[in-house]
């Protein structure tokens, strides 16, 4: 059943105890009446009550999906920012072997008066040519 046959049924269904109501001794509909007042102020406190639980439905439909995404997309970008700060360290270590055989003294004299000692200091380490 969908919400349009539940309303169209409830319709139907007060409809009938409509009808049947104006057939009670006026006694007995006036109780009734009371009876129905109570039951909705009690329903609305339940309702009240309630509205808090509806926050966990709410956490669990809209919230949850949202999280995941919100951790996948975290996730993605720590991986980058990791990646990024160890090539980082990478090329600090690399930078610090090159200063260490400067400081040592263990580079060939020619090198200090190439053209191309930029170049040489940039590729990957090798040993050094006396």
């Amino acid at each position: 059943m969908n919400n349009h046959d539940e309303f169209q049924f409830a319709l139907k269904v007060a409809q009938v105890l409509d009808s049947g109501a104006q057939n009670l001794p006026r006694r007995t509909r006036d109780r009734l009446v009371s009876a129905r007042r109570q039951a909705l102020d009690k329903q609305r406190v339940a309702v009240a009550g309630l509205s808090l639980a509806a926050i966990g439905h709410y956490a669990s439909d809209v919230l949850l999906p949202q999280a995941r995404m919100l951790a996948t997309l975290s996730a993605l970008v720590l991986g980058v920012v990791g990646t990024y700060y160890w090539n980082n360290f990478q090329q600090a270590a690399e930078n610090a072997e090159i200063d260490s055989a400067l400081l040592a003294d263990e580079l060939p004299i020619n090198a200090y008066l190439d053209h191309g000692f930029r170049a040489w200091l940039e590729r990957p380490s090798q040993a050094p040519q006396e």
